[in-house]
């Protein structure tokens, strides 16, 4: 754990005049911010302070019925194929990472959760399947009962690293606020469950029915990563967080057939 308590004269003795400059020219740049083009080019700039080479910020919150409600995300530049199987795949409920940044806010490393094998084998090598062996996690959450962020900084180098820490304690706060105001209004229940493919349909009929992955891939003839993208993208169409809500809602909406 990293939080801090020391006064704004900690943070001044462990940064450069250049580095301070450009954390509050972020800062404000958070505050004036109201496009989603706007907030990633907030992200570029943030590049410029530590060397970190994927980014994603991510809106939630816990649930006592479902669970992590993973409510919005903005994409910085996670390779979308790894989000497409790790939201397909609903990842989401069993990742260590996730579920302790939305209870505790604190940073987390992924190389100390696989240290402790607190991580699922499965999901560590779905990251290291797309280069992203390295992640630093920074969490917040303005007050109890507000909705959290979480956001991951991927790269050879996103260890725990306090001078990187530093920085991120200071602009997090202030990109959640950013993230709130624009990505928080999204609705994540049907916004756009009329434009579901035809090849997204039949996949979804093949879920009603109980089918893995695997066994659509086998059954339409193409690969189960192609079947798990298919799947991440009906799922963000109909604003859902899981592969039974997408049925339910489909379902409901009429776009699969009840029997």
């Amino acid at each position: 754990m990293y939080r801090h308590e020391q006064g704004h004269g900690y943070f001044a003795d462990n940064l450069s005049g250049s580095e301070a400059l450009s954390i509050l020219e972020i800062i404000d740049g958070c505050l004036s911010c109201h496009s989603e083009t706007e907030y990633r080019n907030l992200f570029t700039k943030l590049q410029n302070l530590f060397p970190y080479h994927s980014a994603i910020a991510v809106l939630g919150y816990q649930d006592k019925r479902h669970g992590f409600v993973w409510a919005s995300h903005a994409n910085i530049s996670f390779p979308e194929g790894w989000l497409s199987e790790y939201i397909s795949k609903n990842y989401i409920q069993d990742d260590c990472i996730v579920l302790q940044n939305f209870i505790t806010y604190d940073v987390q490393a992924w190389s100390v959760a696989r240290k402790a094998r607190c991580r699922k084998k499965e999901i560590t090598e779905l990251g290291m399947d797309f280069g992203l062996r390295e992640c630093q996690t920074h969490g917040w959450r303005p007050s109890p009962g507000k909705m959290g962020s979480m956001f991951c900084f991927a790269g050879p180098s996103m260890g725990l690293d306090m001078h990187s820490n530093i920085i991120l304690e200071l602009i997090v706060p202030h990109l959640h606020l950013a993230l709130s105001r624009i990505w928080g209004s999204k609705s994540r229940i049907g916004p756009e469950n009329g434009n579901l493919s035809a090849r997204e349909k039949e996949v979804l009929n093949w879920l009603k029915q109980g089918k893995s992955s695997w066994d659509i891939s086998v059954i339409l003839g193409i690969s189960e990563r192609t079947v798990n993208f298919h799947v991440y993208n009906m799922m963000r169409k109909l604003g859902v967080t899981s592969r039974l809500q997408a049925v339910a809602v489909a379902t409901e909406s009429g776009l699969i057939d009840i029997g």
